[in-house]
């Protein structure tokens, strides 16, 4: 049988693959202050997450300037319940901005996810980032939240 930690864990991995829309929260150049936006995800073969972005957004413009991020999914929340007790993992570390040739693998795991982002995926300004994250915060239920290093995450 297994653990709650590893059962917290493993729905966690399932969640990433799934991949999704999420909350991504960067610091601002200068005044070092948090921002949250939301962006769609996918993952590569090593369950780290890759965002496609464009250089004319906020966000991108942040990462440029200091490439330490979070990153949060969330399962759907229940209908007629608490959306506290929603199965939740946040991803920290630092994006960088993919080169080829592991910008094909990226785009090929985020198109399959987001078909209807191939419309701009081929713009100029646009770009796959990949987060090499380094810690996960599962909240899998009430009462049931993990820290967890992500080399533990991934390797489920």
């Amino acid at each position: 049988m297994e653990s709650p930690k590893r059962d917290g864990m493993a729905a966690a991995a399932r969640l990433l693959r799934a991949g999704g829309t999420g909350a991504l929260a960067v610091l601002e150049p200068g005044a070092g202050s948090p921002m949250v936006t939301m962006v769609n995800t996918a993952v590569d073969s090593g369950l780290r997450p890759v965002i496609l972005i464009s250089n004319l957004s906020l966000h991108t413009r942040c990462l440029m300037a200091d490439p330490r991020a979070s990153l949060m999914l969330h399962d759907i929340f229940p209908a007629d319940g608490d959306p506290q007790t929603a199965l939740r993992v946040t991803l920290s570390g630092r994006f960088e901005k993919l080169a080829e040739p592991e910008e094909d693998e990226a785009a090929k795991a985020f198109l399959t996810r987001h078909p209807y982002a191939e419309l701009y995926a081929g713009f100029g300004d646009f770009a796959f980032w990949r987060l090499a994250a380094e810690q996960a915060h599962i909240v899998a239920g009430f009462g049931r939240a993990y820290d967890v290093r992500f080399v533990d995450l991934a390797a489920l």
